[in-house]
């Protein structure tokens, strides 16, 4: 049985929620928990707080966090790429790029939810070019990760203390509220799921 089994029923119908899809579709906070109550600077503070939890867990450790929306408009989400601790997931090539493989913890800045995306990637040459992997529904992933379960355990430590919850594909695949405009460039238009609504970026 996979964690997205184990989701809070009221977790559940707020996700779920057709006046909340309707608010997280403008990108307005719709939870009534914790720092969501105060704007987005005091969820952006709760935020990197549970990024910095995350950074100090024995299995992984946070390769980059992107809190500036890929740089351009808007992401409903910050988007944590985690790697193996002990460096056994980055290569470095002979020119110098370097490739970083793990998996990401997208925080939803809508509501106290998150989701496990794999893989992820991530590389940067010495020259300044690079990539990096983007969330999409078709990498959410049940957890634990086969050959991760450590680090997917600690990490569901760290947001259980943060009382944030972790969803998983069965209900982030489920349809969106009909004929709902979400601002994405993530999803597939004009059928949307939950997934789009909570965790959405238009550049």
């Amino acid at each position: 049985m996979g964690k997205d089994d184990h989701v809070d029923a009221d977790i559940e119908a707020l996700l779920l929620d057709r006046d909340a899809q309707i608010r997280a579709a403008r990108d307005e906070p719709v939870s009534r928990e914790s720092a969501w109550t105060g704007g987005a600077e005091a969820v952006e503070g709760y935020l990197r707080r549970v990024v910095a939890d995350l950074n100090r867990v024995p299995e992984l450790v946070v390769e980059h966090a992107e809190f500036g929306h890929y740089g351009s408009g808007y992401a409903s989400f910050v988007d944590v790429l985690l790697t193996r601790r002990d460096g056994s997931a980055r290569r470095v090539r002979p020119d110098g790029c370097t490739t970083v493989e793990g998996l990401s913890v997208a925080l939803c800045r809508l509501a106290p939810i998150a989701c496990i995306l794999s893989p992820a990637e991530r590389s940067h040459h010495p020259d300044g070019h690079g990539h990096h992997s983007m969330p999409s529904l078709d990498t959410v992933t049940e957890t634990p990760i086969p050959g991760s379960e450590r680090g997917c355990e600690q990490i569901s430590q760290v947001l259980d203390r943060h009382r944030i919850t972790l969803v998983g594909p069965r209900l982030l695949s489920r349809p969106a509220l009909p004929h709902l405009k979400i601002d994405t460039n993530l999803g597939d238009g004009p059928h949307y799921s939950i997934f789009d609504v909570w965790f959405h970026w238009l550049d």
